[in-house]
């Protein structure tokens, strides 16, 4: 009964996580063209899932006590290591980016300036990277893979 509820706990969070990752990625649409409103629910938006992140990722944690997994388990060890990519990822490359554009949305900011922001090649590639390396891990948390070159 726990396990199915940190079970459930754990993919809702994550799967709405990644949900509002790409929701975010169509609310800076409009925001290339200048819109303030669209940048600052996308902003918003991405908080949210960070929070859902970190809900998931501690359930996770709580799941892989209550399953009683090896840390060994090849899509775990796999899965981990493409969260440190993705921690990596968004350090270098969406950080810094985001925390500029939140500072700017806070005070008087043109549309030419959303323009700029929203229009930033980098941080578009590191939110892109972002998306794909957390649906990876989504599809490997739940397909399971053996993962076994050996077997």
């Amino acid at each position: 009964m726990l396990y199915g509820t940190v079970l459930g706990i754990h993919a809702y969070a994550m799967c709405a996580a990644l949900l509002l990752f790409v929701a975010n990625e169509l609310l800076l649409v409009p925001a290339r063209r200048g819109q303030r409103g669209p940048a600052r629910l996308a902003f918003f938006a991405s908080r949210f899932a960070g929070l859902l992140v970190v809900a998931g990722v501690l359930a996770g944690i709580v799941l892989v006590f209550l399953g009683d997994w090896s840390l060994l388990t090849p899509w775990l060890v796999v899965s981990l290591a493409l969260i440190a990519v993705l921690i990596a990822v968004e350090h270098k490359l969406v950080r810094p980016w985001a925390a500029q554009a939140q500072t700017a949305l806070r005070g008087a900011i043109s549309g030419e300036e959303i323009k700029a922001f929203a229009g930033d090649k980098r941080a578009l590639a590191g939110r892109i990277a972002m998306i794909t390396i957390f649906a990876l891990i989504v599809a490997l948390m739940t397909v399971k893979p053996e993962l076994n070159p050996f077997a």
